[in-house]
């Protein structure tokens, strides 16, 4: 078909351009996290301890089904929960397309967001999927003056907490398989779920140190049948700085990664 996706940045909304019958389906975003919902299962008094036990795992299960990082995604949404926090939308930035019906969006929220040209809204939400920014406070951006000095009274506070944003999305075509990308210093690769429930875990990461500013993926052609499984080329653009702006830098060079990802994975490799 003779069609694109694209999204607005700050008006939250993915496009679908049906470019044959200069049309255009419009998506709109601006997810927020679960917060309500985790708060009120960790709650104290509310329910018993089996009771919010079972509710937490559930919302643990519906967006990270890995074993390996189940705790860790647990771990931070119960402290993320005790102190109210929640992450809204407000820019969507990249986009991915899985295949002609399905589309994956991130943005400034940390949030992997899952479209169907069924609904108008995300039907799989995957939160704080790059994690979140180490907490600073105030002094570390102002230092403290010396009449604060004098005065032995100190400035400090703590920052809002903010989750990485998702800077870059990529996906294999027409496969079950796309990255992410932010400055946590990983790429990620995920896995659609199999049947009809709609929902992606994570399967993988590829250390890559600085923001990743972009990413873009070929298959390798293979001789013999289409159905062989063939290699994959991941290019990464790294930068020590994000591409919308000054407002963060990292100890990286600007350069490009190339990462040769077999359909054997006992061989990998990158330059």
């Amino acid at each position: 078909r003779e069609q694109a996706v694209t999204t607005g940045s700050r008006d939250k909304t993915l496009r679908l351009w049906k470019i044959a019958d200069e049309a255009q389906l419009v998506f709109r975003g601006g997810s927020t996290t679960d917060q309500s919902r985790i708060t009120k299962a960790l709650s104290e008094g509310k329910q018993d301890a089996i009771e919010a036990a079972a509710e937490v795992r559930a919302i643990i299960e519906q967006n990270h089904s890995t074993t390996q990082h189940a705790d860790e995604y647990r771990d931070l949404l119960r402290s993320l929960a005790a102190e109210n926090t929640e992450f809204c939308e407000e820019s969507v930035d990249a986009v991915a397309m899985i295949d002609e019906e399905t589309y994956v969006t991130g943005g400034d929220s940390g949030a992997l967001c899952l479209w169907s040209v069924q609904k108008k809204k995300p039907v799989f939400i995957h939160h704080i999927a790059h994690g979140i920014q180490p907490t600073a406070t105030s002094t570390d951006i102002v230092p403290a003056t010396d009449a604060d000095a004098d005065d032995g009274s100190s400035s400090a506070t703590r920052l809002p907490t903010r989750s990485r944003w998702i800077t870059a999305l990529a996906a294999v075509p027409f496969t079950d398989m796309f990255f992410s990308a932010s400055s946590d210093g990983l790429v990620r690769l995920w896995r659609m779920r199999p049947g009809k429930t709609p929902g992606f875990d994570m399967v993988n990461t590829i250390p890559v140190a600085g923001f990743v500013n972009g990413l873009a993926v070929r298959e390798l052609t293979a001789e013999g049948s289409l159905a062989v499984r063939k290699d994959i080329i991941l290019a990464v653009a790294v930068g020590n700085e994000p591409r919308l702006g000054r407002w963060a830098k990292e100890k990286a060079r600007n350069v490009v990664r190339l990462f040769h990802l077999p359909a054997n994975p006992s061989k990998s490799s990158s330059s």
